[in-house]
């Protein structure tokens, strides 16, 4: 009955600044790891400040925002007052980490009956699968011995963004090498948009200035064959991995 209690008090409380900065890193580290425009860096503090944050994850401007993370956490306070956390470029973090613990209700997982005892770890399951569902993920096929991977190349963002909410610093561990076809592909495609820009200014323009494009094309293309060069999701191989670190982060003994 105590362990009982333990866990409901733990899924009813609110979150805390220091989980919604990790939730913050979570979404950083994904960025940096996928997204060449985001600066790779060193980690998000509560020092950081909105204009530092804004630049390093190249974010959209304060009132787009502030509309994205009230909508993100479903606040019932008014969407100025986010705004003007965000307005003053010199403001800390910390006061946006604040300020969203203090009005955010964090998702309850709670414990559920399994062959006769709780089990925590059904429970996380089932409600992410839940949450899955209601944003149009398809579930039907999805088992904790499902490849984790996969799944994720296909539903990054809702799967991100469900996990950090439920267990933040779950999905933080990012690393991604493409194989050496797509690099190719990448190569021969900057190459293309250099020429394109170029020889037109001291030749004129020529058909054979479309083939670096089309074989970066076709390399793109057959690269997405094969598995990258590296890639790191989580560190997780299969969605049980990924439930396991989720209630490892939960900080709730495995049953």
């Amino acid at each position: 009955m105590i362990y009982l209690i333990n866990i409901i008090t733990m899924a009813d409380s609110k979150y805390s600044p220091e989980e919604i900065l990790q939730i913050l890193n979570d979404f950083f580290h994904c960025q940096a790891a996928f997204n060449p425009e985001v600066d790779p860096g060193e980690d998000l503090t509560f020092e950081t400040t909105i204009a530092e944050w804004r630049d390093i994850c190249d974010l959209k401007d304060y009132m787009c925002l502030a509309k994205v993370y009230h909508e993100f956490f479903q606040l019932t306070t008014p969407l100025h007052e986010l705004e003007d956390c965000l307005l003053l470029e010199k403001t800390k973090l910390s006061r946006f980490c604040h300020y969203i613990a203090d009005h955010a209700s964090r998702q309850t997982v709670l414990p559920m009956m399994s062959l006769g005892q709780l089990c925590m770890t059904a429970s996380i399951f089932k409600t992410l699968m839940a949450k899955l569902k209601l944003r149009g993920v398809d579930i039907q096929h999805i088992r904790p011995s499902s490849e984790f991977k996969p799944l994720f190349r296909k539903h990054g963002d809702v799967i991100l963004e469900e996990v950090s909410k439920l267990a933040p610093g779950s999905l933080t561990k990012f690393d991604y090498v493409d194989n050496w076809i797509s690099k190719t592909g990448g190569g021969f495609f900057l190459f293309f948009f250099f020429s394109i820009i170029i020889v037109p200014i001291v030749w004129h323009f020529h058909w054979s200035l479309l083939v670096p494009l089309v074989i970066a094309i076709s390399l793109l293309i057959i690269g997405q064959r094969f598995s990258p060069a590296k890639e790191v999701i989580g560190g997780y191989d299969t969605v049980r991995d990924l439930i396991m670190g989720m209630q490892a982060n939960l900080k709730i003994p495995a049953n």
